[in-house]
């Protein structure tokens, strides 16, 4: 194995430029491993036990949990939820309220990560095709294309085709109903200059809270990619295609989980009383198409110059469900019925036999108390027996067409590696929300296909242009970079129903510059420092909600500021980066009736999002890899992070810090003030794992420490807030690889994994609300056995 470890990016991108030339024509191929750019701000790459840590079934995200200031947390063992998946890195977030880090596949943007319309990485990613995941922590890559890389960027990286013609199928077995085929056919060298493989997975898994009909996750995935080599000219191409059907996990409060830490609060038996069965599980959905192509040309210019372009295509549709537990009676601005638009009247939980709603009786004061208070209205105690229950099935529909492309030219000049490029991507976003009948609400959630209610109906257009350069100068043992980018984002929105296009709303940022200095101390040793200037652009989402004010909000923006030292000898390899981020104009939503118990499902375009101020990051991040023999590796990582607002909440306070009033003349909620830690950020997190080879057979086990969080705010006066405990979860591996080279096999592989070993009982991510948590999944067994022939 050749290890590079001291190239820049420009001399080892025409290394692999150049040296993939001669692929048809080379009986062997040496292995290539980067070990982590030389770049002069915090990055990592994972570790190939990272991969085999976890199962097939897992999601590709996972892999990089053990990474130093990075958490991921899904809803159980296999990622089988979108709505309860959140990551957190340095005290930014990407979750249900917020979209903080960038995301990147092999360099092509995913369109963002929220939930709704959004996509992650494994959407498009298939764990057996992952290569690698590049990471850069806090101050991103200049290149990196995402309009939401505050606080770092993740790149995943696919597998390129084989050299020789094979085909791999591979079959897993699991807890919690976990079943998945895969099957990959590498077509090795065609027409001599061309390698090629097609690739398709079955996943199927059911929610591990409950019995009987709990729902799951239903999962098709498919990926075919190429690499063809011209002369000086590389041209890759890849097309991944997933369907998924996801049933979601709710998130639960810190009284919730002390009472039933195994439950979170959703129901598998229907029994015919909505304001029970709106929690029924399985109408809690999430339905995603996700299909992303591109093709990306390679052109060394010059042996001291390369061009890449990458044009891309990507389509994103489906909904997500939810159950209502009433009928709504929608109207339009004359107050007259209608189907499309307007507003809800009302709503009502019973009708007669004609279908007509029903009032509860006058001397009825009886209520249901779970999942919260009903009222009288949704309590058949308050009705006659002949009083039939009515529902809704609320959908939501997401559709999204992103087209753009990527353009990056390196150039070499003595002492100069410039770098600079461009993004463009044209994006339309569709979202609308329909609300259909079920059925018959005393026997199940079955519902009416034509919507009774379309609420809103509305597109999306934003178009986003990036420009940036850099340059990178190598003195002695000293290289320097500065660089500058820019984005420039403009949105616009057409309301369907009211035939009207919004003012087009521009989110430019400033130029950002961006600074670093890297110091060769040895061959061993590096130091680095860097600056930059990071930036968010405001989103779509922002013109959904009637209540902003447009002309008030600004983009989002962070300024970063790494110093570290990397380490790297023939058995240890280490790295420590001391790190300080501002983060300003942090957008929040603010929901109307946000103090009200339980969901209100008619919210619609409702609400308001408003800069909050900022928030001022500190921590130190540590990872160690060592081995102790050729067959036994130790690796480490720790991580401090000390996250505080550096303003009060002005939705909450008025510039003195004094508490605002209801339009009751009552205190509102409690929020955070300035110098307040932030909600949802552990201040520690520790990782130790140890991976052990011998001949054919494979052992690791690994544990991860997250430390306590803080919470939502309780009282005003006290300042007390909830206390999410700390907990260490135990994962184990063992495996089992050999050439057989019998019949028609090359080769088999048997993988053996199990997720927290101990069945910890503990919270994971947030809503990030600091009120609701999801609760970590238990103890899971996974068994692969994979054949090549």
């Amino acid at each position: 194995m050749r290890t590079l470890t001291k190239k820049t990016s420009l001399s080892l991108a025409l290394a692999l430029a150049f040296s993939s030339m001669g692929y048809a024509n080379e009986a062997e191929i040496e292995e290539i491993t980067v070990v982590a750019k030389p770049t002069s701000y915090a990055n990592n790459v994972i570790e190939p036990a990272m991969l085999e840590q976890q199962s097939s079934v897992s999601s590709v995200l996972s892999v990089i949990d053990n990474l130093p200031g990075i958490s991921i947390n899904e809803g159980d063992a296999f990622g089988g939820d979108d709505w309860s998946t959140t990551i957190t890195m340095r005290g930014f977030s990407i979750d249900g309220n917020q979209q903080q880090l960038g995301m990147t596949i092999d360099g092509i943007p995913n369109g963002g990560s929220n939930y709704g319309g959004g996509a992650k990485a494994n959407r498009y990613l298939d764990s057996e095709n992952l290569a690698t995941v590049e990471v850069g922590q806090g101050t991103s890559d200049i290149a990196s294309a995402s309009l939401e890389a505050l606080g770092g960027t993740f790149n995943f990286v696919s597998k390129d085709p084989t050299l020789e013609r094979n085909t791999t199928f591979a079959y897993t077995q699991g807890d919690h109903n976990a079943t998945r085929f895969y099957i990959k056919h590498d077509t090795g060298t065609l027409f001599d200059n061309t390698q090629a493989y097609a690739s398709y997975s079955q996943t199927n898994t059911s929610r591990w809270i409950g019995d009987g009909s709990n729902g799951g996750k239903d999962n098709q995935h498919g990926e075919i990619k190429f690499v063809s080599n011209f002369s000086a000219l590389t041209v890759t191409g890849r097309l991944s295609y997933d369907d998924v059907s996801e049933t979601n996990y709710n998130s639960v409060s810190l009284k919730q989980f002390a009472q039933t830490p195994d439950w979170d609060q959703l129901t598998w038996n229907w029994t015919g009383v909505p304001h029970f069965d709106q929690m029924f599980a399985e109408g809690w959905g999430t339905l995603r198409e996700n299909t992303l192509g591109y093709v990306k040309f390679e052109y060394a210019i010059s042996p001291s110059s390369l061009l890449t372009v990458s044009p891309y295509y990507h389509k994103n549709s489906g909904r997500g469900d939810w159950i209502p537990p009433y009928l709504t009676s929608p109207v339009d601005t004359d107050g007259k019925p209608t189907t499309q638009g307007g507003k809800n009247a009302g709503s009502y939980g019973f009708a007669d036999s004609q279908g007509n709603p029903l009032t509860p009786d006058a001397n009825c004061k009886e209520t249901l108390s779970w999942p919260w208070d009903s009222g009288t209205g949704l309590n058949p105690a308050c009705y006659p027996d002949t009083a039939t229950p009515v529902m809704s099935y609320r959908h939501t529909h997401y559709n999204k067409d992103r087209l753009g492309l990527t353009a990056d030219y390196k150039l070499t000049l003595g002492m100069h590696d410039i770098e600079a490029g461009i993004w463009f991507e044209q994006t339309d976003r569709d979202e609308s929300r329909d609300w259909h009948k079920v059925i018959d609400a005393r026997i199940y959630h079955h519902f009416d296909s034509t919507p009774y209610w379309t609420q809103y109906k509305n597109t999306f257009e934003t178009d986003t242009f990036k420009w940036y350069i850099q340059d990178a100068m190598t003195v002695g043992d000293f290289t320097f970079n500065i660089g500058a980018k820019q984005y420039l984002v403009e949105l616009q929105k057409y309301d369907h129903f009211e035939a009207v296009r919004s003012d087009k709303i521009n989110s430019d940022s400033d130029v950002l510059f961006s600074a670093g200095a890297l110091y060769q101390l040895n061959n061993s040793t590096e130091l680095f420092a860097s600056f930059s200037e990071n930036f968010s652009a405001i989103k779509d989402g922002v013109l959904e909600r009637d209540g902003s004010t447009l002309n008030e909000i600004k983009p989002e923006t962070a300024e970063n500021i790494d110093f570290g030292v990397r380490y790297n000898a023939d058995r240890l390899s280490l790295t420590a980066t001391a790190y300080s981020i501002a983060f300003d104009n942090r957008i929040t939503f603010i929901a109307p009736g946000s103090g009200s118990d339980g969901i209100d499902y008619t919210v619609g375009t409702n609400g308001s999002y408003i800069n909050v101020g900022g928030i001022d990051s500190q921590g130190v991040e540590l990872s160690a890899s060592y081995m102790l023999t050729n067959e036994w590796n130790i690796y480490t990582s720790y991580t401090s992070n000390s996250s505080e607002y550096a303003s009060h909440d002005p939705s909450a306070y008025d510039a003195n810090g004094v508490i605002l009033k209801d339009e009751d003349g009552n205190d509102v909620s409690p929020s955070f003030k300035k110098g307040d830690d932030v909600i949802d950020s552990p201040s520690d997190m520790f990782v130790i794992s140890t991976d052990y080879y011998s001949g054919d057979f494979r052992f690791g086990i690994s544990a991860k420490y997250t430390g306590e969080r803080l919470g939502a705010f309780l009282n005003e006066q006290t300042r007390a807030r909830n206390n999410v405990d700390g907990y260490t979860v135990l994962d184990i591996n063992a495996g089992y690889a050999a050439d057989v080279n019998a019949g028609p096999f090359k080769s088999i592989d048997i993988a053996f994994a199990v997720t927290n070993v101990t069945d910890k009982q503990y919270l994971s991510g947030g809503t990030g609300n600091g009120s609701t948590y999801f609760i970590g999944a238990p103890r899971t067994a996974a068994l692969t056995f994979t054949a090549t022939f």
